[in-house]
């Protein structure tokens, strides 16, 4: 009999840390910013760089000064007045 009530309580050990790590939800999905098309992007000096065009994987296309500017979507955040990239002016001019 306490063989029993030691490998029960064993187990019930076990499965605690397995409870506690899948407890808690990731919040990443409230915190990302809304990347779609026609979403005003900002340079990280505040001038605008232009609307999304299209979204292609991990890419924004953007039209800015009559050609096509590739913006990595890890570069964008939530600003007010839009999405805000990372990159300044001169950095968009070399993508």
């Amino acid at each position: 009999m306490k063989i029993y009530s030691v490998l029960a309580l064993a187990l019930g050990l076990v499965a605690i840390p397995a409870v506690a790590q899948t407890a808690a939800p990731a919040p990443a999905a409230a915190t990302a910013p809304a990347i779609k098309a026609g979403v005003l992007v900002w340079s990280a000096e505040g001038h605008r760089v232009g609307r999304i065009d299209s979204v292609r994987g991990d890419v924004v296309a953007v039209i800015n000064d009559m050609r096509m500017v590739y913006i990595p979507v890890a570069t964008l955040s939530t600003g007010a007045r839009g999405l805000v990239s990372s990159l300044t002016l001169k950095d968009l001019d070399h993508l």
